[in-house]
Parts: structure tokens; sequence; C-alpha cells
């Protein structure tokens, strides 16, 4: 229960739905110019919607990493802003991975427009893409650790008075 508690101490602070709203302004921007790459691909060049999917990505990563690196993570670039770049990368293919199993799945096997479906796999990869940045790329905020700790948890289990007892003295 107490986990359950710091959990939505975390989720319902301040900072992380103004960190979310960020998140999704920046993932808002970045889903237009994949889905408008999409667009031009598949509509305007007649490309193979997968192939087409494949560029959409490549443009809208790059724009999307600075977009988070700016205005929504405080990336943990101790050990390099190259190797945070290529984690954030490595992320952005699961993520894309994600986005390509629901375009083949809607599109090949369903039939759907690919339009139509491309919104479903924005909407899976978003999820993993958030909670994957903050959990591996973000750097430890002292703000998260209060909210994570349990009072009384830094006192010695021989130190912490049960309230039953105080109340009785």
């Amino acid at each position: 229960m107490e986990k359950i508690k710091k959990l939505f101490k975390i989720v319902f602070s301040k900072e992380f739905i103004l960190q979310v709203i960020k998140f999704g302004i920046a993932g808002g921007t970045t889903s237009i110019i994949d889905w408008g790459v999409l667009a031009v691909c598949v509509r305007l060049l007649h490309m193979d919607s997968m192939v087409s999917n494949i560029f959409a990505f490549a443009i809208s990563v790059t724009y999307n990493y600075w977009a988070n690196a700016k205005f929504v993570f405080d990336f943990d670039e101790s050990k390099g802003k190259k190797r945070v770049f290529i984690i954030f990368v490595c992320l952005a293919a699961v993520g894309f991975a994600i986005n390509q199993i629901v375009m083949y799945l809607g599109n090949k096997v369903l039939g759907y427009d690919p339009l139509i479906v491309k919104v479903a796999g924005i909407a899976l990869a978003a999820i993993f893409n958030f909670f994957s940045r903050k959990l591996i790329l973000e750097k430890k905020r002292p703000a998260a650790e209060e909210a994570l700790a349990v009072p009384g948890e830094e006192l010695q289990a021989d130190e912490a008075v049960p309230a039953e007892t105080e109340a009785a003295e």
C-alpha cells in the first residue's frame, strides 16, 4: 500500500504533470512531422507504407531528441552527450518497432488505412518512449527521491517508536 501512495505522490505532483504536458507538446509536434512525412511518401511519392514509415521515423526522431533535451527531460549527460543520444535513438528504435508492428498488423493484415493506423502506433510508442526516457536517461532528481521516501524510514528499526506506544505514555 505504501508503494501505491508513493506512486500517486509522484504521478500527481505538479512537476510530473508539467513534464507530461511538455512531453505531449514535443511528442505532438514530432507526430505531426512523422505523420506528415509518411503522408508525403505514401500519397505523393507512392512509396510503400513500411518504407515510408522508416523515412518518417528517421526525420522525426532527430527533431524529437532536440525537443526532449531542450524542453522535457534533464538528461544525465555525465557520461557524455553522444552516449545519451545513442541510448535515446536505441529507445526510440524500440518505440519505432512498436509502431511498425502496429502498422503491419493494422495496414497489411487488417487492411486499414496506414494514416489511421499510424495514430494508434504513435500512441503506443509514446507511452513506451516517455517512461523509458524518464527511467533510463533522466537525471535522478532530489524531489523524486523525496517523494519516494517513506516517513520514518531513515530511522533505525530500534529507534522507531510505534504511534500506539507514544499515545499510551
